[in-house]
């Protein structure tokens, strides 16, 4: 399904040290959460009854589906295949260019929208038409609904008398301050009709059975896609939110719905959830990670998953990263990664530690990690959080100045988009810079300006950009280290 360009073979970069093998590794765990592996073996239609995972639901009559997000067109038509007539009505909404790169017969109506993951006037349009839907479902009603990562783009229905300029506008300006995705989330949720449980409000009594394709840390189901299906509970503060990044100057509009009481259906949630609603979660960074894992221990790699609950700003990501690549470097003592282990600051996997213990540092190994850090913005250029995180590791790893091993390292998000950019991610490496500087290109002044894409764009022809296109799914991002012993390495 994707393809990369051929290194060139003059560059003396990729004689000393392949980049093909993190390419590889990250294209396995894109993979692993591609629909069509994850809806058939979960899913299953028999005898006039729908069954997800360990629950069955009759189907008296056709079902109808909605669906928003990155990676809803492919479940979407997986869903089609298993209910057939059994399928009443559907309303998806994708992110815009996706329909043209997949094939697809269907009698599912699909709405693009959201271009780069910024609600617009046919996401709304979209949004539109599934509040219409459910609104007129009754209680012997079944409303399949499928979400993902940018599944909140794709559902920019404000509150009046909010606009969707407005509401771009705020979470534009908490983006660029900072504000992680949870706290956008949150935000969302507390303006927009859908949002927050809206949509199960909405077509309550229907009975809603809703999945999804996870893009946040630990999967909490309030925030995946703002929650439409999930109450917002009481303590969401999104006022605190705006005075924590200093967003004080906001259009009165925003000020009325934010002081309005909210109206929850609080008959019909129970122990924090909707009793008319089951949700299920189909998959996940974590699916994403083990896969990598494999092909990574398939590839000769001695390794081990660091994380799969990333977060923080990529600053000071890298610099954990850094630390780490140092530590696994050092060939003839195992105290420093030990003593990288205890200071980390991620929540590192149950597992990680015993694995760690047992490798050759002599022999080449690789990490995965995975998760969706965030990037303060300070300069106009164009870039994403894993070409960042890319280009900040390699600067660091340039000061490191490492002898006994050669680093590199790819971050690339699922979704195949990375930012306002054709590129999912980027490799960095422990020659990056001075790569760059062979081309008269400084990779510091590039980072300053947060532009990490025309950083590498100049760099041999963009040679170290992973381009997939969308990939039809969503898990947050992947990050793949490897750290080769200079005396294992090839020549």
């Amino acid at each position: 399904m994707f393809h990369f360009a051929k290194p060139h073979p003059a560059h003396p970069f990729t004689r000393k040290m392949s980049i093909q093998p993190l390419k590889e590794i990250f294209l396995k765990s894109v993979e692993s959460v591609q629909p069509h592996h994850l809806i058939p073996s979960q899913v299953h239609v028999t005898n006039s009854h729908l069954s997800i995972q360990n629950r069955s639901y009759p189907l008296h009559k056709p079902c109808y589906l909605v669906g928003f997000g990155k990676a809803v067109l492919g479940m979407s038509l997986e869903l089609e295949k298993l209910l057939k007539d059994k399928l009443n009505t559907g309303l998806v909404t994708v992110p815009s260019g996706i329909l043209s790169k997949f094939k697809v017969e269907s009698r599912i109506k699909f709405i693009e929208g959201a271009p780069n993951n910024i609600p617009d006037e046919a996401a709304l349009r979209g949004a539109l038409e599934i509040k219409t839907l459910a609104e007129g479902l009754g209680a012997d009603d079944l409303l399949v609904v499928v979400m993902s990562g940018g599944g909140s783009a794709l559902l920019p229905l404000p509150k009046p008398p909010i606009t969707l300029q407005e509401k771009q506008d705020l979470i534009k300006a908490l983006s660029t301050k900072g504000a992680d995705i949870l706290e956008l989330n949150c935000v969302r949720k507390q303006i927009s009709v859908l949002k927050g449980g809206g949509l199960a409000e909405l077509a309550y009594p229907a009975r809603v059975v809703t999945l999804v394709l996870s893009d946040v840390v630990g999967d909490p189901l309030g925030f995946i896609a703002s929650g439409p299906t999930y109450p917002t509970s009481d303590d969401e503060d999104a006022a605190a939110i705006l005075d924590k990044y200093g967003c004080h100057d906001l259009p009165d509009s925003i000020k009325t719905v934010l002081t309005q009481k909210k109206t929850k259906q609080e008959t019909i949630i129970h122990n924090g959830r909707y009793d008319h609603v089951d949700t299920f979660i189909i998959g996940n960074n974590v699916i994403a990670a083990e896969a990598a894992c494999r092909h990574a221990a398939s590839l000769g790699f001695q390794t081990a998953i660091l994380s799969t609950s990333v977060a923080g700003s990529t600053h000071q990501l890298s610099q954990t990263y850094a630390d780490l690549a140092a530590a696994i470097a050092d060939p003839s003592d195992k105290q420093p990664l030990k003593n990288f282990l205890q200071k980390c600051d991620l929540p590192i996997c149950p597992d990680f530690a015993d694995a760690a213990s047992g490798w050759d540092l002599g022999a080449e190994v690789c990490v995965i990690a995975a998760g969706e850090p965030t990037v303060v913005v300070n300069g106009g250029g164009r870039g994403g959080r894993n070409q960042q995180l890319a280009l900040e590791l390699s600067v660091r790893l340039n000061k490191l100045n490492i002898k006994s091993a050669d680093i590199s390292f790819l971050s690339g998000g699922t979704d195949g988009i990375d930012g306002p950019t054709d590129a999912a991610g980027a490799i960095g490496t422990s020659d990056l810079v001075n790569n760059g500087l062979e081309e008269n290109i400084k990779a510091e002044d590039y980072l300053n300006n947060n532009d990490s894409y025309g950083f590498y764009s100049r760099l041999r022809g963009g040679e170290f950009l992973i381009k997939i296109g969308h990939t039809g799914t969503n898990v947050m991002d992947v990050h793949v280290m490897l750290v080769k012993p200079r005396r294992a390495r090839e020549c």
